[in-house]
């Protein structure tokens, strides 16, 4: 598991483990001391064992039962999951295809990882697999474990987002059931492992006629569709809808400065709240834009004059030159304060025979165009440039409070400046369309794994049962040849077990991207 330490995992195991028999132990606890708790766990409504607990309302069952069966929408509730039948049918066949391709791709690594492993000496330390091969597909169903692949920051956007997609899709259930005059018995919240999950439980399904149950089965999956689509489209609108709060497309706001060590030379302090316009007049208008006017840069030179480059001169000292290891050029260092000020030479060393030290400040008070070469500056100047490493960049950052000054290499700086695409103009904390924007992806990715895994005809899943009716159905009215009738029981277990060897071996070489 790269990037993911053995010391994180032990103490994910250990937190689990602690947190389930803590669980145990006062639930045991509560039904010894509390007796209305005792009534609770007696009648059902509460249930609680190692992994998983469940609690049941009855209440809430009875209002879906009135919303779903309620006689001006029946019609369209039926209209709504005959929708949900058609495009689930529609999608089983890729999903399918798609686990086949990601089985496929975790094989081919596998044998690749065994080829390499076998050519390798004897005694040297087995290699993991993602460090051998890491080609591969390149989606993949990677398990996500709050604290071990999930910041824990991501945590609560990311629980909830399970939450309602559990809660819908079950909802999805519970309105088609009683739409179609089935009893829902019950409806509650659950607690499976480390993730939230919702249920409904539906009475005497086996009763109702094959369509129907085919638009019960079906509707979870529909309403987890209809749940990423709608969340994309939120997403998609969300920088139109909130432009009059938190304006965006002109600068990125420093959110938080995550080490300020990295920016401490030749730079005013970044805080949270200012507003980045540019790097050496290249527009920033996003974190992306960022990371490009930073890194796509070369090395700037500012146009002067003689008297302008004199009255620029800082406290002097003699050169000492550092030669670069990689192009061997000196690099001189000869300000006393190093902290303003930089050595400077001319793109015409015969008319600078020494490094100058020229104040940086001073030097960028003064309007000339920069420049690579004095054929770029104005008559009667020189085109000066900073004595820099080949990996270090003067930049320039254009702020709401001023001119900002980094000298160094940006793979340090970029890093732990946390930016934000938005501009905070209300009282409203500059955190909160952030938080917005990763709570919908999360609704996105989470309501679409959710439809993806029902569909799959895995055992424990709605796609067993939804493809145990299609069977159903297809024997019925002879789209499948009379004489594999017999057989239809023994076709239904193979795909399913097929389908739980494929969805299981996907989702555990997932925990290998981790």
């Amino acid at each position: 598991m790269a990037g993911v330490s053995i010391e994180s995992i032990q103490n994910f195991a250990a937190f689990f483990v602690f947190f389930w028999l803590m669980a145990i132990i006062l639930h045991h606890l509560f039904c010894r001391r509390f007796q209305w708790y005792q009534e609770q766990v007696d009648s059902g409504t509460i249930q609680v064992s190692f992994g998983r607990i469940y609690l049941t309302s009855h209440s809430l069952s009875a209002s879906i039962q009135k919303i779903g069966a309620w006689p001006r929408l029946v019609k369209l509730w039926r209209i709504w999951f005959i929708c949900g039948v058609i495009v689930s049918s529609l999608l089983i066949l890729p999903v399918m295809i798609f686990l086949v391709y990601l089985f496929y791709g975790h094989i081919t690594k596998i044998f690749r990882w065994y080829t390499v492993v076998r050519q390798m000496p004897v005694g040297t330390p087995m290699p993991s697999l993602s460090s051998v091969v890491s080609t591969g597909p390149s989606v993949q169903l990677t398990p996500v474990i709050p604290g071990i692949n999930l910041p824990l920051p991501h945590a609560l956007p990311f629980l909830i987002s399970i939450l309602f997609s559990t809660f819908f899709h079950e909802l999805g259930h519970g309105i088609s059931a009683a739409s179609e005059f089935t009893d829902v018995d019950g409806v509650g919240v659950a607690l499976i492992g480390i993730f939230p999950a919702a249920f409904v439980v539906v009475k005497n399904l086996d009763a109702q006629a094959l369509q129907r149950q085919l638009r019960i089965m079906a509707a979870g999956v529909w309403h987890n569709i209809v749940l990423a689509l709608t969340a994309a489209l939120l997403l998609w609108l969300l920088p139109n809808m909130i432009t009059p709060i938190y304006p965006q497309g002109k600068s990125v706001t420093v959110v938080q400065v995550l080490d300020k060590s990295a920016i401490s030379n030749h730079t005013a302090a970044f805080k949270s709240g200012m507003e980045i316009y540019s790097i050496n007049n290249c527009s920033v208008t996003s974190g992306k834009t960022l990371e490009r006017c930073a890194f796509a840069y070369s090395k700037p030179g500012f146009c002067l004059s003689l008297d302008e480059m004199k009255s620029s001169r800082g406290d002097f000292l003699p050169p000492v030159a550092h030669p670069d290891v990689s192009t061997e050029a000196p690099i001189y260092e000869c300000c006393k304060n190093a902290s303003s000020s930089l050595c400077f030479r001319d793109d015409n060393n015969s008319s600078l025979p020494t490094p100058e030290c020229l104040q940086v400040r001073k030097v960028l008070s003064i309007t000339h165009p920069s420049c690579n070469s004095s054929y770029d500056c104005p008559a009667q100047h020189q085109c000066y440039i900073p004595y820099l490493a080949p990996s270090e960049r003067l930049l320039i950052f254009n702020t709401s409070t001023g001119p900002v000054l980094f000298v160094g290499d940006p793979f340090t700086l970029v890093p732990v400046l946390k930016v934000s695409n938005f501009s905070a103009r209300s009282l409203l904390p500059l955190w909160l369309p952030d938080v917005i924007e990763r709570t919908l992806k999360y609704f996105v990715s989470v309501s679409a794994a959710l439809a993806l895994l029902n569909l799959v005809p895995s055992f424990g899943l709605d796609g067993a049962r939804f493809a145990a009716l299609w069977l159903d159905l297809l024997f019925r009215y002879r789209f499948l040849p009379e004489r594999w009738a017999p057989h239809q029981q023994l076709i239904g277990t193979v795909l399913t077990v097929v389908s739980t060897v494929l969805l299981v071996a996907d989702v555990l070489m997932g925990f290998t991207q981790i």
